[in-house]
């Protein structure tokens, strides 16, 4: 994967299993690494969840193989990324709502859509061999909310709020 062509703070990182269960837990780890009163605390949680759902249901690895979650301070955007170890080499594909009747019912295809409307930009990565793909995002934060302003310790390195699930 290319470095993020700026200065970045990584926020947390989770490993995550491909299991029915881990949107939940990336909500979770989302919830303890923001806080309760950030101002983009629910965009942040709602890209989370879908692009963690995404990864989960549409990989075409083995079970096994995880999905990672990493989020990034930049100062005014949080950047969050999904890396999936096993994405097919295919664009994603925003499908708009409708808002028929036919539209309401249908249980998904609505992830992308969410993405884009809750962020600044976003995009898909795939990284070289046969490694997968990584989807990211990008949320504005309202001026003066960055986490140190809201009383929580940035890590300095990678790996600082690093845990793995089984």
């Amino acid at each position: 994967m290319h470095p993020i062509p700026f200065r970045a703070t990584l926020i947390g990182e989770l490993e995550l299993p491909r299991l029915p269960r881990s949107p939940g837990d990336a909500r979770s780890a989302v919830d303890e690494w923001l806080g309760a009163d950030h101002p983009a605390g629910f965009d942040v949680r709602l890209v989370v969840s879908e692009l963690v759902t995404n990864a989960v249901r549409h990989s075409d690895v083995p079970a096994p193989d995880g999905v990672r979650l990493r989020l990034y301070d930049l100062a005014g955007l949080i950047r969050v990324e999904v890396r999936d170890p096993g994405a097919i080499r295919t664009s994603p594909v925003v499908e708009a709502s409708c808002g028929g009747a036919e539209d309401s019912s249908r249980e998904g295809g609505r992830g992308l859509f969410i993405v884009e409307r809750c962020s600044a930009r976003w995009g898909v990565e795939y990284l070289s061999g046969s490694l997968g793909c990584v989807v990211w995002c990008e949320i504005s934060t309202p001026e003066g909310s960055h986490l140190a302003d809201v009383g929580h310790e940035l890590p300095g390195e990678i790996g600082h709020n690093q845990r793995a699930l089984p």
